[in-house]
């Protein structure tokens, strides 16, 4: 979905590395913002967002793939913001939500979000804002207002046994 005030995602994934942590050691450019790439399954949405000024990139193929069956992937950087440029806390700070198992999900902080780049995600759903820092280029960020990451607990066995319903 997408609108003027947010854009939904669902049932997604991050593609390439996360970096909510803000750890410029875990960008490959040594970028501090806290930040994910999420693909866009859905090509009417990534084109309805390119259509509207958003800057959806979209993955190559590789040498060892076959171009005739080869299906690019749509996505989107999106900025996870929790302090403004003056180190302030953010009057509406993001809600970013754990899900393992059946348990209820946990709503993550500044300082637990971090968490989320070293666990195997099974699904994510989100809602970004849009913001228009340079109408003139029409240059506009992604930031992400709420999210759920469902943690991949597919392959661990005893994840039924300490579940706490």
């Amino acid at each position: 979905m997408v609108n003027s005030n947010i854009i939904c995602i669902d049932d997604t994934r991050f593609i390439y590395e996360t970096n909510f942590s803000g750890n410029s050691d875990n960008d490959r450019f040594g970028d501090t913002r806290r930040k994910a790439n999420i693909v866009i399954p859905n090509p009417d949405q990534a084109k309805e967002m390119i259509k509207n000024g958003f800057k959806v990139r979209n993955t190559k193929p590789r040498p060892d793939d076959d171009p005739d069956e080869f299906e690019p992937e749509f996505f989107v950087t999106a900025i996870l913001k929790f302090r403004d440029k003056r180190g302030n806390l953010v009057k509406y700070p993001p809600h970013v939500y754990l899900v393992s198992g059946d348990s209820e999900p946990v709503l993550l902080d500044e300082d637990t979000v971090g968490r989320l780049d070293d666990i195997r995600v099974k699904n994510v759903n989100v809602v970004l804002n849009p913001y228009v820092f340079d109408a003139e280029n029409d240059g506009k960020n992604l930031y992400i207002r709420t999210m759920y990451v469902e943690q991949d607990l597919d392959d661990d066995p005893y994840a039924a046994r300490y579940r706490r319903v």
